[in-house]
C-alpha cells in the first residue's frame, strides 16, 4: 500500500514579465513541473541557473505562487531547508541553548530507534566545551554538524537541502547517511552536488552501506525552464 501523497506539482509554472520596447514579454524560469511525493521519497532538482533555483525553493516554500497550475501540501505538512534552519538559530546563545526551541523534538529518530540529542552530538564530535559556545565563535566545520544535527533533529515531514550536503565532512557524512537510512520524511534537493554523490560512492563501497539514500525523482529545467524527468 502506498503512502500518502504530502506535495503535489500539477503543471506548475512561474513567469517573470521583461519589458522589450513598447510589448512585455513573458519568460517562462519554471514551466510544466508536475510532480507528486510522498513519504520516504528523495527528489533533485537541477537547474540552468541561479534564477530557476531562486524561483522554486520560493515555490516550495511558499513564497511564491505559480502562475499556472497548482501547488498542493497535504495538511500538518511542515517544511523546513537548511538555510531556514541555520538563518533562525539565535548566534549569541549556545548550542544546547538552540535545540531548546519547540521546533526539535529531545529524543530523534535516528538509525531506527531514538536517540538521545547528546549521544547525537558525541556522533557528531560536538561535544567537550563546544555545546556550550555561542553558535557565532563555532568553526564552520563545526557549524555545519550543528546544521546537521539541527536537520536530524527538526520536527519536518519534508526537507529541502541547498548547501549542506556540500558542506558534510567524514564525520557528518556517514551519520547523515545512516540517518537517511530511516528518515521517513521527504528530502529534496537543489542542484546537482557531484562532490556529495561522489563521497556517497566512496563511502558505500568502503562500508557497504544500504540506505535509502538514491534519489527516485530527479527533474532537470531547460533554458526555457522545462521540466523533464531524468
Amino acid at each position: 500500500m502506498k503512502s500518502r501523497v504530502l506535495l503535489k506539482c500539477d503543471n506548475v509554472g512561474y513567469s517573470t514579465s521583461s519589458a522589450s520596447g513598447n510589448s512585455v514579454e513573458e519568460k517562462w524560469d519554471i514551466l510544466k513541473l508536475s510532480l507528486e511525493l510522498r513519504a520516504g521519497d528523495r527528489a533533485s532538482f537541477h537547474f540552468q541557473n541561479e534564477v530557476q533555483k531562486q524561483v522554486l525553493w520560493r515555490l516550495f516554500l511558499q513564497k511564491f505562487k505559480p502562475k499556472t497550475g497548482s501547488f498542493i501540501i497535504s495538511a500538518k505538512t511542515h517544511i523546513h531547508s537548511d538555510d531556514c534552519l541555520w538563518s533562525g538559530t539565535d548566534k549569541k546563545a549556545s548550542l544546547l541553548e538552540n535545540m531548546n526551541s519547540k521546533l526539535f523534538v529531545k529524543r530523534p529518530w535516528f538509525g531506527g530507534q531514538r536517540k538521545n540529542l547528546e549521544t547525537l552530538m558525541d556522533r557528531l564530535a560536538l561535544n567537550g566545551r563546544i555545546p556550550y559556545l555561542p553558535v557565532g565563535e563555532i568553526s564552520d566545520e563545526q557549524a555545519a554538524r550543528f546544521c546537521v544535527l539541527m536537520l536530524v533533529s527538526a520536527k519536518t515531514n519534508v526537507v529541502l537541502i541547498d548547501r549542506l550536503f556540500s558542506q558534510l565532512d567524514q564525520v557528518s557524512l556517514p551519520f547523515v547517511q545512516e540517518w537517511l537510512g530511516s528518515y521517513a520524511g521527504i528530502i529534496i534537493l537543489f542542484g546537482e552536488h557531484p562532490e556529495y554523490f561522489n563521497a556517497v560512492k566512496t563511502l558505500q563501497t568502503e562500508q557497504q552501506l544500504k540506505s535509502k539514500t538514491e534519489f527516485n525523482s530527479v527533474i532537470s529545467f531547460s533554458v526555457d525552464g522545462q521540466a523533464k524527468y531524468l
